[in-house]
């Protein structure tokens, strides 16, 4: 597979599409379920397909559809499919054989012109150096594996029906989720968040000085918003990059939160964190191509982040 690099020229946006239904195959997911919302705050017809159901989106342009990926067009029940956004995640079991490729093949005869799929910076592999859209990709994890086969899938889907694919690579996601007090599986900012709102305590698992690039769930309703505005071309295959612009560390990180946490309930919040190696490597996420398409929009963490700490007070039925 040989991902598009040239220099990219932004499309103009084809007003025709402002308004475009959305299919987000993994529509009650952390990542799903705020773009569901967001999509349908903006006017769009949006249908939710997910394994498990949403306790419930309340939104008039808000649809759901069951959707099990172990029998992954059997839930399809859609006629019409212009737009699809994959975003499920998938774990060990629940999933068949080249889901991707049967819900894409299913879909394409029910209309569907462009696919946006997440994947992951994991697909890179070691996170070292500068990381553009030409940089290998050699995952060392299963999580990137998967996601590098995904994108594969979808690179042969391009061609078989000449869809207009766009594959997102993303970093770590920063952001309010609408479902969290039912979720079992929570984020790591949430995570980070209970154990500062409980504890007054934070106890990482890597050390201070991993690097992380933070992505804030605002820039990247941002940057999704431009990309299915344009006009689809057929046959189009593109990777871009999408990260916060900065690299941090975990343990900056972690103070922010910390910060957030102390302004709430008023007592320092201590951090702990396995010693940190030396020479511990960096890298540099380059999201500039991306940017030509969307234009620039702030990564506001903190905003973000205050966010987070409403949810899990909402959770516990607590105010800010």
């Amino acid at each position: 597979m040989v991902a598009s690099v040239v220099a990219m020229v932004a499309d103009p946006p084809n007003t025709d599409r402002a308004l475009t239904p959305v299919l987000v195959v993994g529509g009650t997911g952390h990542v799903g379920s705020p773009l569901c919302l967001h999509l349908a705050e903006n006017g769009r017809q949006v249908t939710a397909a997910s394994r498990r159901p949403s306790p419930g989106f309340n939104h008039p342009l808000v649809d759901e559809i069951r959707l099990d990926l172990r029998h992954p067009t059997s839930g399809l029940c859609v006629e019409s499919v212009p737009i699809a956004v994959i975003c499920p995640l998938v774990l060990d079991g629940e999933a068949a054989p080249n889901w991707i490729t049967k819900v894409v093949d299913h879909l394409s005869k029910r209309g569907l012109r462009s696919v946006l799929s997440f994947s992951t910076v994991w697909v890179y592999g070691t996170l070292a150096g500068r990381l553009t859209e030409a940089s290998p990709a050699r995952p060392t994890n299963h999580y990137g594996k998967a996601h590098l086969a995904n994108e594969q899938a979808l690179w042969s889907a391009t061609e078989r029906h000449g869809i207009d694919v766009t594959i997102l690579r993303m970093s770590n996601l920063v952001g309010a989720d609408p479902f969290y007090g039912q979720r079992s599986k929570i984020s790591f900012t949430h995570e980070l968040a209970d154990m500062a709102l409980t504890n007054a305590r934070i106890v990482l698992r890597s050390p201070a000085s991993t690097p992380r690039d933070l992505l804030a769930r605002a820039r990247l309703h941002h940057l999704i918003d431009a990309v299915l505005a344009r006009a689809p071309k057929p046959g189009r295959y593109e990777v871009l990059n999408v990260g916060g612009g900065v690299t941090t560390t975990v343990g900056e990180f972690a103070q922010t939160v910390a910060d957030a946490a102390a302004r709430y309930h008023g007592r320092p919040v201590v951090i702990e964190h396995p010693d940190d190696p030396d020479n511990k490597p960096t890298f540099d996420l380059d999201s500039s191509r991306i940017e030509e398409v969307s234009g620039p929009h702030p990564n506001d963490l903190h905003h973000e982040v205050s966010l987070v700490i409403r949810d899990v007070l909402k959770a516990r039925g607590e105010n800010w």
